[in-house]
């Protein structure tokens, strides 16, 4: 049964493709990740701190050793597959609206 290579946990039905580089630049740079690991990234990050070369988040390794996707994902790993989580937005990253 397939894991989630970043929370660890078997979630076959809950897969997302998350693009490690944008759609833009390479379309086929892509992962599975579960539901949950998938949505904290997009919460944590915004497309342009994804995109920044120097923060390294374009590979499994470099968001694992971020330390604020880490402890996420420590959370993640808790949670019951399939169970409803509420991501908040990181007091780090400012929405524009």
């Amino acid at each position: 049964m397939p894991k989630c290579p970043l929370c660890e946990r078997e979630v076959p039905e809950l897969m997302e493709k998350h693009h490690l580089r944008t759609q833009k630049t390479d379309k086929k740079d892509t992962i599975r990740v579960c539901r949950e690991c998938h949505k904290t990234i997009h919460t944590l990050f915004g497309n342009n701190e994804l995109r920044n070369p120097a923060l390294e988040l374009d590979t499994l390794d470099g968001l694992m050793a971020n330390e604020r996707f880490f402890k996420a994902v420590k959370f993640i790993r808790k949670v019951p597959p399939g169970q409803y989580m509420k991501a908040k937005e990181s007091k780090h990253r400012k929405r524009k609206r």
